[in-house]
């Protein structure tokens, strides 16, 4: 398949969609190939500028893990695919429909030897009776902790052996705990004709029968998501070839997971906000190319780079920063944060259109806050570098070595060339945004208190006994005040939702949180509902903004589910949350960098201990 995917760039790099993902579209769902199928052209060819992303100081990061990478490639939007020829490619995924008149069921390339001769495949069934019809997906897969997907075996699904656990169980027994599946790993029959019936009066799984007419073989899906197989090492975002998806050894266990649940794909993604002092200057994206075309050349020789310096004017040390990378050590995401947060709050407003903001002094005018940074104009830069399955992982541990890695999940590139990749996609956005910095001095006076670490240490006796690693990364150094910005930050995108014009799925949190940083960045960019400048526009009143924030906390008071959120030890995934649920403080998952865990309403407007106890 190789046909134009109607989605936004934004939704080509989010936590949901990227290489690998599986996504629905009006037809069927599909798998985004690597970006090394859509068509770009080599790193060291004039016309890959167009679709270069500058931003050296998140390139020479993601050199720590890719060494040889040159540039950030922009994610064709809908438009571009038809004036250009790099367009996303995906294939359809999973392979296996099924027909709702007649409830013929087979694999994608047995549904298309019936239309041989179409110059397209419509996913519609041959049979002259259906009229038509369209044909229905399979909704299961199979994903593995290596990040491989497949489908399930629907060919041998209907002959299975006799498992003896299974006999004399009970349904109660079946709900409490699957019944174990076992198959023969061979067809039915010779002439094997499967079809999938779904029962109208029994909706579970044992109401869905996979029949073979030929033999009459017959069983259904109770049980299903029991089943577990060796993985088959299936990589379908690299394509086929001849034919067949391209694959790899794999030892690991492939379970069964609904195609649409959240843990079949967690992308792994970086982002950047642009900062103009770490940019290497002199050089625009057509020098970069030619440097590049000469160093790549076969007779390449050092006098070959000095003569383009000299004819350019360019300072050698220049191009040899840009080759070479300025600073290609190991960056942790809280240093990588700490540039941007110090530059936004002590420099002041550069010769540069990409960026446009002032610094407005609020400890006497805002409570509890020192200083908010209107920022009229940002660019922020995200890329996906690969992708996990059935757990997410953590920020620092996307360019982290393999030696101090910490998890079992492993990490799928989003290029065939894996770590050796010239090229990342990348998304660029423009917008507005306020950083709001919390009152340091009152911040570290409220956190010594004991009845507020006593709720951290909740929250990290939950995550330690978390089936995931992810939490358990996340907790161990969990700060009261990270809870604090991080809960703050989810009551004012909820409440800005009412007075900016902006939807909720509209703004995006950036958290700052650290022994030297206590901010939290609340933004919207182009591409979203809403219109750019319903933010920043709040900073033009401070006593309009105070009251908007007196309301924001007003509002968390009043949670529809209280006492029972308000007095809550553990609610949410694994408990990760206290006083927080969707009535009172969770935002949209595009809005949020955790997950909509860790949050706690009780450390910002607790009568007793909360940051804001005086603020009415």
């Amino acid at each position: 398949m190789a046909e134009k995917i109607n989605h936004g760039k934004s939704k080509m790099i989010s936590s949901y969609g990227g290489v690998g993902s599986v996504i629905d579209t009006p037809d069927a769902s599909i798998i985004i190939e690597t970006f090394d199928n859509w068509g770009y052209p080599s790193f060291y060819e004039q016309n890959i500028n167009k679709h270069i992303i500058s931003d050296d100081r998140l390139v020479n990061r993601l050199r720590t893990r890719f060494p040889k990478l040159k540039h950030l490639v922009s994610i064709p939007i809908e438009e571009d695919g038809w004036k250009t020829d790099v367009q996303p490619q995906a294939n359809y995924f999973p392979k296996w429909f099924y027909c709702p008149r007649c409830h013929r069921f087979m694999n994608i390339k047995d549904w298309k030897k019936h239309w041989k001769g179409r110059q397209e495949f419509d996913l519609q069934c041959f049979n002259p009776e259906c009229k038509g019809e369209h044909l229905e997906q399979i909704r299961f897969v199979m994903t593995c902790d290596d990040g491989h997907i497949q489908d399930l075996p629907w060919e041998y699904w209907n002959n299975r052996i006799t498992n003896p656990e299974n006999q004399g169980r009970t349904d109660e027994e079946d709900i409490k705990d699957e019944p174990k599946i076992v198959l023969k790993y061979e067809k039915c029959c010779d002439n094997q004709e499967l079809y999938y019936r779904i029962s109208y009066e029994n909706t579970g799984l044992s109401g869905i029968h996979i029949k073979c007419e030929k033999c009459k073989k017959e069983t259904t899906l109770k049980g299903i998501f029991g089943f577990a197989q060796k993985c088959d090492g299936l990589r379908h975002w690299f394509g086929l070839k001849e034919g067949v998806p391209i694959k790899e050894e794999c030892n690991q266990k492939a379970t069964v997971k609904i195609k649409t649940s959240n843990s079949v794909y967690y992308a792994n993604t970086l982002s950047s906000l642009w900062i103009p002092d770490k940019q290497i200057v002199h050089l625009t994206t057509e020098i970069r190319t030619e440097i590049d075309a000469i160093v790549n050349d076969e007779e390449f020789e050092q006098k070959d780079l000095d003569k383009f310096a000299k004819r350019k004017n360019i300072p050698i040390e220049i191009i040899n920063q840009y080759l070479d990378g300025a600073d290609i050590a190991y960056v942790p995401d809280i240093v990588y944060r700490k540039a941007e947060y110090d530059y936004f709050l002590n420099k002041q407003q550069p010769d540069d259109k990409a960026i446009k903001f002032r610094q407005i002094n609020v400890k006497e005018t805002l409570s509890g806050f020192e200083k908010l940074v209107k920022i009229d104009r940002l660019k922020k830069i995200t890329v996906q570098t690969s992708f996990t399955r059935n757990e997410p992982i953590d920020t620092d541990s996307i360019l982290i070595d393999g030696e101090n890695y910490a998890y079992k999940v492993k990490r799928q590139s989003v290029s065939k060339n894996s770590f050796e990749t010239r090229l990342l996609p990348a998304i660029e956005n423009y917008g507005e945004g306020i950083l709001f910095v919390l009152d340091e001095q009152k911040l570290k006076q409220w956190e010594s208190n004991d009845v507020i670490k006593e709720r951290i240490k909740k929250i990290q006796a939950h995550a330690e006994v978390s089936d995931w690693q992810f939490h358990k990364v996340e907790a161990r150094n969990l700060k009261a005040r990270k809870i604090l910005i991080h809960t703050l930050s989810h009551l004012f995108i909820r409440e800005f939702e009412y007075v900016c014009g902006y939807p909720m799925s509209s703004l995006q949190e950036r958290l700052y949180v650290s022994d030297s940083m206590n901010g939290f960045l609340i933004s919207a960019y182009d591409g979203t509902d809403g219109y750019l400048g319903g933010l920043t526009k709040l900073c033009n009143n401070l006593d309009k903004l105070q009251n908007i924030i007196i309301s924001a906390l007003q509002r968390a008071k009043d949670c529809s589910l209280d006492p029972i959120c308000y007095k809550n030890e553990g609610q949410g995934v694994a408990q990760l949350n206290l006083a927080a649920c969707h009535s009172c403080t969770l935002v949209p998952d595009t809005s949020c960098e955790m997950s909509n865990l860790f949050l706690d309403r009780q450390l910002v407007i607790d009568d007793t201990f909360g940051y804001f106890n005086s603020l009415r």
